[in-house]
């Protein structure tokens, strides 16, 4: 397998990104969906939280499955360079 190179370019809004805190994923046979949210706490009500999408990315189910690995793998060397990421626990 011969190695290849991208040049990527973006315009101004896609190079400032945007803030998840949330994010969904849904599945069918021929791909994930994942949905990143922000929930904005100012806006959270006692009865009803409200979330804004920021972003929705559609994958085939091998890009998942490689996102998925690529992403273990860069948890693995944050951890080593900045330290364990300690999760909260969870609620039920």
């Amino acid at each position: 397998m011969t190695e290849r190179q991208m040049q990527i370019t973006a315009d101004n809004e896609a190079r400032r990104g945007g803030y998840s805190n949330l994010a969904l994923i849904s599945h069918r046979k021929e791909e994930f969906v994942v949905d990143f949210l922000f929930v904005d706490p100012q806006t959270q009500a006692a009865k009803a939280d409200q979330a804004l999408l920021v972003s929705r990315v559609i994958l085939n189910p091998g890009h998942m499955k490689r996102l998925f690995q690529a992403m273990g793998e860069n948890i693995e060397k944050y951890e080593k360079n900045f330290g364990k990421i300690i999760l909260p626990p969870t609620l039920k």
